[in-house]
């Protein structure tokens, strides 16, 4: 305990010198009794600015040693390396929409396709600036079949001027069954009905699956047409869209399970597209 006792005295007398010093120095100055020199003046005010810029520091509850720390204080800016591809997007009446996306581009042409089915049948979002008006008429996007997991092959053949697509029925028919439509207001077979309501919205926010209970007016018959209806819109717009990104691309082949078509409800799917 004692010694403790002596070593504070100890350095309190070396610190009270030390500044006795300093204020000796500092009245020598003043009084003009000692000249400036450039050591002194460097000295006090590299001090003096190192008193600031800690004070600023504590002003503003910070740490600054943070200074020392990569990309603590200002960090790198994060790099996109997505490229944007033309996606075609459908309003369901067969009409077609080309946006913008940014996508991580897949290096391999068959990967690509792969990867632009799957964008054609994601939701349709795009950017306000893109919502322009066609014709007069605002542009109302409809969620398309998600079809990729479908795609059996793709072969790329004539020096890739043709392209030929494999789907799997099986898989479609899954999809098209989890498909939900949007319930319409309105399905009476009288054409003055259908022109009363021609102007009547679509209920967008309301939907029902196949497998629900359906109504009377609405058969299985009419669900089925909706349905290979919105699976040709799909295969359209995924056709404008596979000849905006493959420049060299004239003709589009659809296969179902390896046959142009399977059935007599599949006659209504293009088979084929051709470039305009």
């Amino acid at each position: 305990m004692n010694t403790q006792v002596l070593k504070i005295k100890e350095y309190s007398k070396q610190l009270a010198e030390i500044i006795r010093v300093w204020v000796v120095e500092f009245y020598k100055i003043a009084t003009g009794e000692t000249k400036l020199t450039r050591d002194f003046l460097f000295l006090f005010f590299s001090w003096f600015g190192l008193l600031i810029f800690f004070s600023f520091f504590m002003l503003a509850e910070q740490n600054p040693f943070r200074l020392f720390i990569p990309f603590q204080v200002y960090t790198l800016p994060s790099l996109d390396h997505r490229e944007p591809v033309t996606v075609f997007i459908s309003n369901g009446e067969g009409e077609e929409f080309p946006i913008k996306r940014k996508v991580l581009k897949m290096e391999g042409d068959r990967e690509f396709v792969y990867q632009l089915v799957g964008e054609v049948g994601s939701p349709p979002y795009f950017e306000m600036s893109e919502s322009n008006a066609q014709d007069t008429k605002l542009f109302s996007p409809k969620k398309l079949l998600d079809i990729r997991f479908a795609l059996k092959q793709v072969w790329f053949l004539e020096s890739n001027t043709r392209l030929v697509l494999d789907w799997n029925v099986e898989t479609i028919e899954l999809v098209m069954e989890k498909y939900r439509l949007p319930k319409l207001n309105g399905l009476d077979s009288d054409s003055e009905t259908e022109d009363d309501n021609a102007s009547t919205p679509v209920d967008t926010i309301t939907y029902y699956s196949g497998n629900a209970e359906m109504t009377p007016r609405e058969s299985e018959e009419v669900v089925t047409k909706r349905r290979f209806a919105a699976l040709n819109s799909t295969l359209r717009a995924l056709n404008e869209t596979l000849f905006e990104n493959f420049p060299n691309l004239k003709r589009i082949e659809h296969k179902l399970s390896g046959e142009r078509h399977l059935a007599l409800d599949w006659d209504e799917i293009p088979s084929e597209a051709v470039k305009p």
